[in-house]
């Protein structure tokens, strides 16, 4: 985890959590936002789904207390999950040629998934907006306090920043929270508790010979599933046992029939004529009533997807789908949702159901047994039989007392069903046969014309990946080649880099750093109570940069960042501060006639270069000074301020005027500022030396001990002194020590 992302985390506000695989599923029911983390193991939120697992995997929360974040806005953790994914950059864009809103509309439109972050060659802080399907959030850290902004106010700042910003494509794939091992225990607990109270329930209607009357719809109401019951009674069989039934129940079980019982291997369905099949001891008839031929077209348009019930322990016997129920009642609800099967029954039934599902022949003596056969839960095999099937099942011995038909009973029967309809019979006319035909030409014509589209579509495909082999090899030769003139250029002493910046914006936006190898050791302190030597300062001090640009591959003016900053007048003159000019004081013996400077040494801690320093100016309002230099103690008050001349000009007076008006007035409101510096590289016009001189007051008639000294009260001023920087070096000039 990125160490930035771990302390932002660190910050948001802690929400109860649980233990283990339990506690992550509590947070994601009640839609949680936010971080969790378990030791080293860290994961984000959003919505209460879990966006990522990183360091670790998602069985390290097994068992284990962990810690939950909640997130200060929706976007944060998905932007984390998304950095910490890592993904690929898409693009990279200038603000000012390609404006920020102008590639959200696009992502937007484009239903795009990742992030832009625009953090490059920008001063006041980072912004991303992060999209999901298309769907964006924004964010942003502004300032060097990494103030959190976020919504329309971040994405407004972001689009009016200038700098670079990149697009980074991102796959998220959600992580599952496995199912804690007690919940598994408890639904295996249950399932074993609701087969012993279905077993329950089949041993009570054994035990009193009649099923109870159903009370409610729910409930199947015909009677074909006591009769079954009957039959397990007296066949033995022990419903408890989560046995099902065997495939044949509808079929004769004596060993007269073996061809019957071997065709007819599936669970008991409705007729083609919509009839249920089973004997009913209650309605005192030996065989099964002929459907009238209207009935057999409803009951067939009504027909449904019927489970595959040899399956399922849930239910047993021969249940039918849809059966119209006596009395006129409404048909019974599935029965698989009705004797609580599982929901895989349900998906592999209806899956069954597609499979069957087929193109209409263009025979017509095949129509019609298509059109009404085709049915869930009608296999082909049995198409030829169905109705056979249907007026040929006895009742057993065991149920009603009814005798068993004979061969010869059963095949009277059967040629009595006037209704029944064989294949041979056509069922579609010729014009609608005609009508299938031209529709099959058609989808045929339809199929070729895609099949040459396809086949295009495959030649242009292979086009595009010969042609992106060729530009991969170009890219691979010409990244190479950029390699070889870097090595070139190492070698020639030339350093390269990969993006640019002026020096002015470069400057304003670094910061200079008064540190110590060991603060035990040789400081400014020691040195200024002579306890140190200017050697042993000079190689205990280390004046460090901070920056708030990246400078990996920055170049400034044709340079490396850290040798184009070493060789600045302003980072000359910061360094001659705290490493030459307390010593020169010191062995000139000028300790106290520059007191001011000598004691504020010390003192330094940082540097800005191209700050400002706040004045008041009355009624509560403030007004800034610019300086080009701007030494400062840990309590951020200014010690020193400098104006530099990088010119070959001469330094004039109108520079060291303005220099004394804007000392004068921070002096007037710090008390802490000890000196004010105008620095040349070149020399100074004797109007700008007179213009000191009569500010300091000096001169051979001043009686003051304190050399090129600015009074502004009796107590109260600073020294005024002016500099020249020539071939790398620095040397006071005013006052002459």
């Amino acid at each position: 985890m990125d160490s930035e992302i771990i302390d932002a985390v660190t910050g948001w506000d802690s929400a109860p959590a649980g233990r283990g695989y339990g506690g992550l599923r509590s947070l994601a029911d009640d839609g949680f936002t936010g971080a969790v983390v378990a030791g080293m193991t860290w994961g984000f939120m959003l919505n209460g789904r879990l966006l990522g697992v990183f360091d670790g995997t998602v069985a390290d929360f097994e068992g284990e207390s962990f810690e939950a974040h909640r997130a200060p806005d929706p976007a944060l953790p998905l932007l984390y999950a998304m950095r910490e994914t890592g993904g690929d950059i898409r693009a990279q864009y200038y603000t000012e040629e390609t404006p920020l809103g102008d590639a959200d509309g696009t992502l937007s439109a484009g239903g795009f998934t990742g992030y832009v972050e625009l953090s490059e060659n920008v001063l006041s802080g980072d912004y991303y907006v992060v999209y999901h399907g298309g769907k964006s959030m924004s964010a942003a850290f502004v300032g060097n306090s990494k103030r959190l902004v976020t919504g329309d106010d971040a994405f407004e700042r972001a689009s009016d920043e200038v700098g670079i910003y990149k697009v980074y494509d991102v796959d998220l794939d959600l992580v599952d929270i496995p199912e804690p091992e007690s919940d598994e225990d408890e639904d295996e607990d249950e399932d074993a508790a609701g087969v012993a109270a279905a077993g329950g329930e089949a041993d009570a209607t054994d035990a009193s010979g009649e099923p109870e009357t159903p009370t409610t719809t729910d409930e199947p109401s015909t009677t074909g599933a006591a009769d079954n019951e009957s039959e397990r009674a007296g066949d033995g069989d022990d419903p408890a046992d989560g046995e099902p039934e065997p495939a044949t129940a509808d079929a004769p079980a004596s060993a007269e029939s073996p061809t019957e019982t071997a065709a007819d291997p599936e669970p008991s369905t409705p007729d083609d004529d919509g009839t249920e099949t089973t004997d009913n001891p209650s309605a005192g008839s030996s065989e099964s009533q002929s459907p009238e031929p209207a009935e057999t077209e409803a009951a067939a348009a009504t027909d449904r997807p019927a489970s595959d019930e040899s399956t399922s322990p849930m239910s047993e016997g021969p249940v039918v789908a849809d059966a119209p129920q006596k009395n006129g009642e409404a048909s019974s609800p599935d029965p698989l949702a009705e004797d609580g099967a599982t929901g895989d029954d349900v998906f592999s039934a209806e899956a069954q159901w597609r499979n069957a599902r087929s193109i209409p022949s263009l025979d017509p003596r095949d129509a019609k047994d298509e059109a009404v056969d085709d049915h869930p839960g009608t296999p082909r095999s049995r198409r030829g039989n169905t109705t056979q099937a249907t007026h040929h099942r006895p009742s057993r011995s065991g149920t009603g007392g009814e005798a068993r038909p004979s061969p010869k009973d059963q095949s009277n029967q059967q040629q009595s069903q006037p209704t029944e309809q064989t294949p041979d019979e056509p069922a579609v006319d010729p014009g609608e046969a005609e009508s299938l035909k031209e529709r099959v030409e058609a989808l045929a014509s339809e199929r070729d014309r895609l099949e040459s589209e396809r086949n295009a579509l495959r030649e242009e495909r292979d086009e595009h990946r010969s042609r992106a082999e060729e530009l991969e090899e170009r890219v691979a030769e010409l990244e190479s080649e950029v390699e070889r003139l870097r090595d070139r250029l190492d070698e020639a002493g030339v350093r390269s880099t990969d993006r640019s910046m002026s020096a002015d914006e470069a400057l304003r936006g670094t910061n200079l750093f008064v540190r110590y190898a060991q603060k035990g050791q040789a400081t400014l302190e020691k040195a200024h109570d002579g306890q140190a030597s200017r050697e042993e300062v000079i190689e205990n001090l280390r004046l460090e940069h901070h920056t708030t640009f990246d400078t990996e591959g920055l170049g400034i003016d044709g340079q490396p960042y850290e040798e184009f900053l070493r060789g600045t007048p302003e980072y000359g003159f910061a360094k001659w501060v705290v490493t030459d000019l307390l010593y020169e004081i010191g062995e000139t013996g000028n300790r106290s006639s520059l007191a001011g400077v000598f004691d504020s040494i010390p003192k330094a801690d940082r540097i800005e270069l191209y700050g400002s320093v706040s004045v008041p100016i009355g009624d509560g309002e403030t007004e800034s000074r610019q300086f080009d230099v701007i030494v400062r103690d840990q309590m951020g008050e200014p010690l020193f301020v400098a104006n530099l001349n990088d010119s070959r000009d001469p330094a004039t007076q109108p520079m060291v005027t303005q220099l004394i008006k804007d000392s004068k007035a921070i002096a007037d409101a710090k008390e802490t500022l000890g000196s004010a510096f105008v620095v040349t590289r070149s020399f100074f016009e004797p109007e700008a030396l007179e213009a000191a001189t009569a500010e300091t007051g000096g001169g051979l008639l001043s009686r003051s001990k304190r050399k090129s000294f600015v009074k502004l009260s009796r107590k109260q001023g600073y020294h005024l002194c002016l500099v020249e920087a020539r071939g790398g070096e620095f040397h006071l000039n005013v006052p002459d020590l």
